[in-house]
């Protein structure tokens, strides 16, 4: 069954101001943004403008978005590596943008970063975060991405090197990753030496079973890969609630307790579509089935159940709607669709009841809604969202590890 979403005539119209409202905004504001990474500062607002530019040139200045451009690669050199601010994040996408004009595709563009990169990465046993926002998962989705043109082996065999540097293999022969003694990621920052097996696509082990799955491609890496990603996701599928009856499938970290929330960071539905695209890769029908069956079990899931409280990617209702998009194009479902579709009206109803504060990012610290320009958690994504419904296309995915 093809993905299809009912979207009426009010809603297409919607959707289109919300579109147009969000390019208005993020465009006036960019003179203003001091921070240049994907997940929430320039590189990101950037990625949304480019493509409904691709959707509806009129919808942006072409002048204001060169210059913004011509801004964010003049500070490249500046920039720590990481994805989330940093550099693995920006060379993304700067990667896209060169990737979008195949005719005009220049392999050499980043290739001081494949350098610069090749060379971080190079100290085995790796010794610092592992996850994707700040880790070496990071790393994984520029290497993917310029793979698609240019030879990535190297950057990929420290990749893998570094993550079979730090895993833990059981007893029962599956494997895992523990988060670092330091990390700013641990929840239990308390007992450093305790091993903590995080469970979000964000900051854990499923993150980095997706981070992995690229590697699989390069054939020198996928034997070796194939042994890491069978190990993790047979430890994934161990970790499950299995009292099948209750809400959630898998809590935040694998000690016992089985409570998450629904989103991009942690919850079933992002370990349902890392464990289906590891299945169709290495062509494991029982990851699939598995897959399919968790993320199944989240579609009864509702706003309440799911601590979904914003718009954002991360976590928010616009961000279910990309990820049921995405689960039902691996593994088409009616019920994929049903899901995607209540989480779209979902989203356009609290648009019409609010206007654009209905589309503000929730902060955990001031407990305010707040306006919020950026990718991950602000207006970007949202506004990607919305341009993956109408072009069917989110083929920008693959930077949050997703495609």
């Amino acid at each position: 069954m093809a993905f299809h979403t009912e979207v009426t005539a009010t809603q297409h119209a919607q959707m289109l101001e919300i579109i147009a409202l969000l390019a208005q905004k993020i465009s006036a504001n960019l003179p203003q943004v001091q921070q240049f990474g994907l997940l929430s500062g320039l590189a990101g607002q950037l990625l949304f403008l480019y493509k409904a530019h691709q959707f509806n040139p009129s919808l942006i200045n072409e002048h204001s978005f060169n210059a913004a451009l011509e801004n964010l690669q003049e500070h490249l050199a500046e920039q720590s590596f990481e994805l989330s601010n940093g550099l693995a994040g920006q060379a993304w996408v700067l990667e896209y943008f060169n990737q979008a004009e195949q005719a005009d595709y220049d392999p050499n563009l980043l290739e001081d970063v494949d350098a610069l990169f090749q060379e971080a990465l190079s100290p085995h046993p790796w010794g610092g975060e592992i996850e994707m926002v700040l880790g070496l998962g990071g790393y994984a989705p520029y290497a993917a991405r310029r793979a698609k043109f240019t030879d990535q082996h190297a950057l990929f065999a420290n990749i893998v090197a570094g993550f079979e540097s730090t895993l833990t293999t059981l007893d029962d022969g599956t494997l895992t990753w523990s988060q670092p003694e330091n990390s700013v990621y641990r929840f239990d920052k308390e007992n450093k030496h305790q091993a903590e097996y995080n469970l979000g696509l964000a900051h854990g082990v499923p993150g980095i079973i997706a981070a992995l799955l690229p590697a699989y491609q390069q054939p020198a890496l996928a034997d070796k890969v194939r042994h890491l990603l069978e190990g993790g996701c047979d430890w994934l599928l161990a970790q499950r609630n299995p009292d099948r009856a209750q809400t959630c499938g898998y809590g935040s970290c694998a000690d016992g307790h089985f409570n998450s929330r629904l989103g991009w960071c942690y919850g079933d539905l992002t370990i349902a579509l890392t464990l289906a695209r590891v299945g169709q890769a290495l062509d494991r029908p029982s990851y699939i089935a598995a897959a399919k069956e968790i993320a199944l079990h989240a579609t009864k899931r509702d706003p309440k159940s799911g601590a979904i409280n914003d718009a954002g990617l991360c976590h928010g209702f616009f961000g279910m709607v990309t990820i049921y998009q995405l689960l039902n194009t691996l593994m088409p479902d009616a019920k994929f669709v049903e899901a995607q579709q209540f989480w779209l009206d979902y989203g356009l109803a609290q648009y019409a009841e609010k206007g654009e504060r209905g589309l503000y990012c929730y902060s955990g610290i001031s407990k305010e809604y707040e306006e919020e320009f950026g990718f991950l958690m602000g207006y970007a994504g949202i506004g990607l969202a919305l341009l993956a419904v109408l072009d069917n296309n989110p083929d920008w995915a693959d930077c949050l590890l997703m495609a």
